[in-house]
């Protein structure tokens, strides 16, 4: 009897923990607007972001906003104005992967790390790119990426 009270014991343990990592990095993503900073596909060490007019300077930026319920909102801001907004969705699937889907270039399972807790690197082995999408071969338009993006 003690051995199934033991067993039932760790079982509700491993199952409570399981959910409170999932929503440790759900309440992590929601509270605060993330700045994405690069973006990598493929082999390439080309920050994706470098095709929006002035990146990288001091008047522009890409911002992510998780919001609940897993609404997540992706804009590029020049010079204090919106300039291209995108409404996707989101799902944190564990303490370490997240789904996402927005704008043209997110569309996947991302694993994440984080270097700190204002850091996350997230990366996909098989992100949809949907800017990538001719409509006849997947093997075009799928690719590793990588995305840095802190608070």
């Amino acid at each position: 009897m003690r051995k199934a009270v033991a067993a039932f014991s760790l079982l509700l343990a491993v199952l409570f923990t399981t959910n409170s990592c999932k929503k440790t990095t759900e309440g992590q993503l929601v509270n605060g607007l993330w700045h994405l900073n690069t973006v990598l596909l493929d082999t390439s060490n080309t920050n994706y972001l470098s095709k929006y007019p002035g990146f990288g300077g001091s008047c522009c930026g890409y911002k992510l906003s998780f919001q609940e319920p897993n609404i997540l909102f992706a804009y590029y801001i020049a010079n204090d104005s919106i300039k291209t907004l995108s409404t996707g969705i989101f799902t944190v699937n564990s303490y370490t992967q997240v789904y996402m889907r927005v704008d043209s270039f997110i569309d996947g399972t991302f694993t994440i790390s984080r270097p700190t807790l204002s850091h996350f690197e997230l990366t996909c082995d098989r992100n949809h790119i949907l800017a990538f999408d001719n409509g006849v071969n997947p093997t075009f338009d799928t690719a590793y990426t990588k995305l840095d993006m802190t608070r």
